[in-house]
């Protein structure tokens, strides 16, 4: 689901500020405040038409509060970036998953979901694009098994 500033960022902002660890292997954050969550991170991302911010939301588990979203709770954040449709590629990355969703099936899923969508024809409801693209931190011990 596309992250939606107003509904996702209160809500990833109040579950990811208790663990600034989250943003070890980003090149962003940890954030002291909401609004320096939106000015540095999400109002960057929304104008660059190269990137796009995705919600995780776990269809499993009940929704979360205080979204209440239907479709389920929010799980984190994963992001196309450096997207090119001249070449037909894009990478994942600012991939934040919230602690309670850590070593689940939260992070395969989201992840096969975008790779599907990023490279599926557009016949098949797809981006019909050639290179999809990941890099885990070389120190990041998780994201690299």
């Amino acid at each position: 689901m596309i992250l939606q500033a107003s509904t996702h960022a209160p809500e990833f902002f109040a579950l990811s500020s208790p663990h600034p660890s989250l943003y070890a292997h980003i090149p962003r954050g940890p954030y002291s405040s909401l609004d320096d969550f939106l000015t540095d991170f999400i109002n960057s991302v929304d104008p660059n038409p190269a990137w796009q911010l995705y919600a995780i939301i776990d269809k499993t588990r009940p929704t979360s509060q205080p979204t209440n979203d239907p479709s389920g709770a929010l799980a984190g954040m994963i992001c196309y970036l450096s997207s090119s449709a001249q070449h037909l590629s894009t990478e994942i990355g600012f991939l934040v998953i919230l602690p309670a969703f850590q070593r689940t099936h939260v992070t395969t899923n989201a992840v096969g979901l975008l790779l599907r969508y990023a490279l599926d024809s557009p016949d098949e409801g797809g981006l019909g694009l050639r290179r999809v693209q990941w890099q885990a931190s070389s120190v990041n011990e998780a994201s690299r098994k």
